[in-house]
């Protein structure tokens, strides 16, 4: 029997079986059975008023769960940092502004971690000054990122998504998601370099673009590829090849270096608004006061910020929030160690025990990450006894049956989130899958077929605990 006709008996099976709570076990085992062979399962439904369990399956076990993790960092953010919480980033001065042209002291911007910070933002601090019709300062513009220590990156993530967008490292100092963008164009004749067209070229962030307009290789199997490599004068050296009647590619790059490219934009706006600047650009937290406010800029409110996290599954959003839970919650500088240590106690707390787990991310990149089944029904039981269904993330799904989030990386496939059956309590379900892969040698063809059977059986998985009654 192949996939698709397990598939249909299990669907069929859904509508033949009694319906009711304790009748779930028998159609999730047959749909168990359809997940392909090698892979591992940890997975738990529960009743989201008693916490009853209605079906259990190795939910004990520790698993990788990618970006359901960002669940976790929701929860303990609402909670932590309030439906007002707002980040400030601020230009500050040692002296008051006033309209003479030349400002006699330093000024620093001092940043916050703020994910949804802009360069547009930037400008719009900096453009104070032109309104005060300040053409000279006379000290230093110092860039604080103190509120931030440690690595920008967590343990565990994949060193070959470094330079792509989604992998943007979070430091304090965030400006447009830490990322820049492109297009690799096979322009000009064969033998000749591709072209990479930038979309704001004037924020100084580039490629050594390396890359060759040709055919591949004959000892080129998989046809043209494109390497990334760290670069000393560039953010990254792009090595390989396109073929000539390739369509453009767009590329995501993430910025190598957030203070170097913070740096470099504060320097250009000063070129285009013909403010000179007698003293550097420095990177630090200053001495002395600072207690002349510029101008100010806050971001929307944490639950318009937790959206983007769920919604768009933005890594570098859910990092910046774990590491402003751990400065808020413990009063130190915001890190992977402070964040998930806040986060841990505050489980803690609430009676849940994660000791026998490992979270070290807020947005499930680490592939050091283990949490099981039980870990996940237990906090998000936690967040449906605070909230109910006015957590933000549930008063604004779009689908009142369910709501639910995903998590995707090499292997794993897995979703958690809360079902509301029409006729009975809403149910709470966790579902970790790993070791998932192909039979090898696998076509792209085989590689979607796969992928779609694991997309189908998570769709008959939420139909089997939507359509109980």
């Amino acid at each position: 029997m192949n996939f698709w006709e397990k598939w249909l008996s299990v669907v069929l099976f859904f509508f033949v079986a009694n319906q009711g709570h304790a009748f779930i076990d028998g159609g999730l085992d047959q749909l168990i059975s359809t997940l392909p062979p090698g892979h591992i399962h940890s997975i738990k439904v529960i009743d989201a008023e008693t916490g009853k369990v209605l079906f259990d399956r190795n939910s004990h076990f520790n698993l990788l769960p990618a970006s359901t993790v960002k669940a976790i960092t929701a929860i303990s953010a609402y909670r932590v940092l309030g439906k007002d919480y707002r980040y400030s980033t601020a230009l500050l001065g040692n002296k008051p502004l006033s309209e003479d042209k030349v400002y006699p002291g330093d000024l620093v911007l001092s940043f916050s971690g703020d994910p949804s910070l802009t360069r547009t933002d930037l400008s719009e601090l900096m453009g104070k000054l032109n309104t005060k019709g300040v053409k000279v300062i006379r000290g230093n513009i110092w860039l604080d990122g103190s509120k931030y220590d440690g690595y920008p990156r967590a343990g565990g993530a994949s060193w070959d998504d470094h330079n792509i967008c989604f992998a943007a490292p979070v430091s304090a100092m965030i400006l447009d998601r830490n990322c820049f963008f492109g297009w690799l164009v096979p322009s000009g004749k064969e033998g000749q370099r591709a072209k990479m067209v930038y979309d704001e070229p004037q924020w100084q962030l580039s490629i050594d673009n390396r890359i060759e307009v040709r055919k591949p290789r004959p000892h080129e199997l998989n046809g043209c590829v494109q390497e990334v490599w760290p670069s000393s004068n560039h953010e990254y050296r792009l090595e390989g090849c396109i073929e000539p009647d390739a369509k453009p590619m767009r590329m995501a790059f993430s910025v190598r270096d957030p203070e170097r490219a913070a740096i470099r934009y504060v320097e250009s706006f000063l070129k285009a608004n013909n403010i000179k600047l007698e003293g550097e650009v420095l990177i630090d937290k200053p001495q002395g006061d600072f207690e002349w406010v510029v101008a100010q800029h806050l971001s929307v409110p944490v639950p318009d910020l937790l959206q983007r996290v769920l919604d768009k599954s933005d890594n570098l959003y859910a990092d910046s929030i774990l590491k402003t839970i751990g400065s808020s919650v413990n009063g130190k500088k915001g890190s992977y160690f402070s964040g998930t240590e806040a986060v841990l106690a505050m489980l803690r707390e609430d009676g849940i025990d994660l000791t026998r787990s490992r979270l070290v991310d807020g947005s499930g990149l680490s592939r050091y990450n283990m949490l099981s089944a039980d870990d996940f029904t237990e906090v998000l039981q936690s967040g449906w006894r605070s909230w109910g269904e006015r957590a933000p993330w549930l008063a604004s799904r779009d689908n009142e049956r369910r709501w639910l989030k995903t998590g995707y990386m090499s292997g794993v496939n897995s979703m958690v989130g809360y079902a509301f059956p029409e006729k009975s309590s809403p149910l709470i379900f966790a579902i970790l899958l790993n070791g998932l892969r192909p039979a090898q040698p696998a076509t792209d063809e085989d590689i979607r077929a796969f992928h779609n059977e694991i997309r189908l059986f998570h769709i008959a998985f939420l139909e089997r605990l939507t359509d109980t009654q």
